[in-house]
């Protein structure tokens, strides 16, 4: 087939766009800039157009797949529409190619990018060799988001969001924690539950942790197999694994649940999730500077806040920890204003970076601006630039943490102020 893929650049879109490569399709694609993906793409020598005109349309294409960000107003869609080009979003036609695979769905509000990550970097090290999408870029996998595997297993994440993991039939889902979530898409706890409950149905096996009573909500009326997984307190993932804080452990047990499901040896995949390096923007380190650590992660929500700064607490005990946070979101953040404050306050030392509107209303930027989110975390300082962030950093020594932390325009900060 010969496929266009509109918006090439997500982390998610592109990892597809490799999948269907490596299968022998012809392909192409378009964004309006490079992405941290795009080394991979120049690599496998897949032309992308860095702008998105109707000229990147041939008549000839059988299909054009775009990424959420790009609307139906999209001179590539709009011209597609004119060809009577069929056009799939990114998960609808994820979807379309899982069926040539047994799926393993990994699916939660938190986690799904790091157990994804465990899971298919320590399965190279048994007699399983999985396909893999995941929503970040390995060390593992050459720098690469995607790796295309000999068996006939696909592990892949499972987003939520719009209930775009419909489009999956998994064989296995994993449930790596629910937490209401994504407000602009489900107003309402029960909706949220509802989609999760949906997702499940058709699956033979389910792996969750035990005691989540939110999990065991979702599989009420499950009839397929439950495995539920006792999380690991003690101190054995504290030393076979690189990366640290209990709710990577919490990931990497139900890892390993896949790999007892799939009668893996587990000595040796247990090898594997000692060797994994961490995903990017996961507890990733930026360098020192003035012997200071730095690190940017993806957490975003109150829960990861808590679990990440309880991570650095445990692996820097005698450090000063410091957090420079870019809140997601006007609708999440008045929604979990109270869940936000307190897990911001695990930190010493608290930055805050203006909020990143995505996909939110004129409604949800007035109910909770900047200035409201700010004042509600009092011992907070508002980092509005290099300047501020600069000065921020003055309060740390040698020796001490400080997290760049968000789902927007933080990350590209952080290395911005580290350059200096």
């Amino acid at each position: 087939m010969k496929l266009h893929f509109s918006g090439i650049g997500g982390i998610g879109i592109s990892a597809l766009a490799q999948l269907c490569l490596a299968r022998g399709d012809e392909i192409s694609g378009s964004d309006l800039a490079e992405s941290e993906i795009f080394p991979v793409l120049k690599k496998l020598k897949i032309p992308v157009a860095l702008e998105q005109t109707a000229e990147n349309i041939s008549k000839n294409l059988d299909a054009l797949i775009y990424s959420e960000a790009v609307p139906e107003t999209n001179p590539e869609r709009v011209r597609a529409e004119e060809l009577n080009i069929p056009q799939f979003s990114y998960f609808e036609f994820l979807g379309k190619v899982a069926k040539n695979f047994r799926t393993i769905g990994i699916a939660g509000t938190h986690g799904k990018t790091s157990t994804t990550a465990l899971f298919a970097t320590a399965s190279q090290f048994t007699k399983l060799d999985p396909t893999v999408v995941v929503g970040t870029i390995l060390k593992e996998f050459s720098e690469s988001n995607f790796h295309a595997g000999k068996s006939d297993w696909l592990v892949v994440e499972a987003c939520e969001y719009r209930e775009n993991f419909k489009f999956l039939e998994p064989e296995i889902v994993i449930l790596t924690g629910i937490e209401h979530d994504h407000f602009d898409a489900f107003p309402t706890e029960e909706s949220y539950f509802s989609a999760f409950e949906n997702f499940v149905k058709n699956a033979k096996t389910v792996i969750f942790h035990a005691g989540d009573e939110n999990a065991q909500k979702v599989l009420e009326n499950f009839r397929g197999e439950k495995l539920a997984i006792p999380r690991q307190i003690d101190n054995s993932w504290k030393y076979l694994l690189k990366i640290s804080g209990q709710y990577n452990y919490d990931n990497a047990t139900l890892a390993l649940a896949i790999a007892h499901k799939l009668d893996l040896n587990l000595e040796d995949f247990k090898k594997g999730l000692g060797e994994y390096r961490g995903a990017g923007r996961r507890q990733e380190f930026l360098g020192k500077r003035n012997g200071v650590n730095f690190f940017d992660d993806y957490a975003h929500h109150p829960s990861e806040i808590s679990a990440l700064l309880r991570g650095f607490r445990e692996k820097f005990p005698a450090a000063k920890i410091g957090i420079i946070f870019e809140p997601h979101q006007h609708s999440r953040t008045r929604e979990l204003l109270p869940e936000f404050v307190e897990s911001l306050q695990i930190a010493d030392e608290i930055g805050l970076f203006k909020i990143y509107p995505a996909r939110d209303t004129n409604e949800d930027k007035k109910s909770m601006p900047d200035e409201k989110f700010r004042a509600a975390v009092s011992n907070s300082v508002p980092i509005d630039g290099e300047k501020d962030a600069e000065k921020f950093l003055e309060k740390f020594e040698p020796g001490d943490v400080v997290i760049f932390c968000g789902a927007g325009n933080i990350s590209a900060f952080a290395r911005k102020v580290l350059k200096n």
